[in-house]
C-alpha cells in the first residue's frame, strides 16, 4: 500500500477531522435513537436522513483511519535551489506564456483555488526536484504541457 505523505500540519489537521467525526458518531446515534421513537420505520424521513448521515460519518471515519495509521511524515523545510514539497514556485506555461505561482504540497493540504498543488498530481510530480531554469515536460489529463521553472521561492 502506497503511503500518503503528510507534514506535520496536515497530520494535525486529520487527527482534528478524526477526532470532530468520532464526536459526530455519538451524535448521530442520538438522533436515530430519537428519530426510532416517531413510530413506523418504513415512513419515517427522520430515521432515515439519520442512518444515511451515520453511513456517510462512518465512510469518513473509515478513510481517515486508513491514513492515519500509513502515512509518511515529511520535513516542512524546503530546498531554495530543488523543488520540493511546501516549495513555492514561479512557472510559466510555455504554450501561452502565462505565469503562475504555485506552491507544492501534500495531497491532503492541496487547495488549486489556492495555489497549492500537490506532489502526486501531474504538475507536481513532474516539477518535484526541479530547479530554476528547468524546462519540465508534463503529461496531463488535458494533454501534454511545457513549463519552465522561473524561480524557486
Amino acid at each position: 500500500m502506497k503511503k500518503t505523505l503528510l507534514t506535520e500540519a496536515a497530520l494535525k489537521k486529520l487527527q482534528q477531522e478524526y477526532d470532530d467525526l468520532i464526536q459526530k458518531r455519538h451524535h448521530i446515534s442520538k438522533e436515530i435513537k430519537v428519530a426510532r421513537d416517531f413510530g413506523d420505520l418504513s415512513e419515517n424521513a427522520e430515521y432515515h436522513a439519520a442512518r444515511e448521515a451515520q453511513s456517510h460519518n462512518e465512510t469518513e471515519i473509515l478513510k481517515l483511519k486508513e491514513i492515519l495509521e500509513s502515512y509518511e511524515l515529511v520535513a516542512e523545510a524546503y530546498d531554495k535551489d530543488a523543488i520540493t514539497i511546501n516549495s513555492k514556485v514561479k512557472i510559466k506555461y510555455t504554450d501561452t506564456n502565462d505565469i503562475e505561482e504555485i506552491e507544492i504540497v501534500t495531497k491532503i493540504e492541496s487547495d488549486p483555488f489556492e495555489g497549492k498543488i500537490s506532489n502526486e498530481s501531474p504538475i507536481g510530480e513532474a516539477l518535484m526536484g526541479r530547479k530554476k531554469g528547468d524546462k519540465v515536460d508534463v503529461h496531463s489529463p488535458n494533454g501534454p504541457l511545457e513549463i519552465v521553472v522561473m524561480d524557486v521561492m
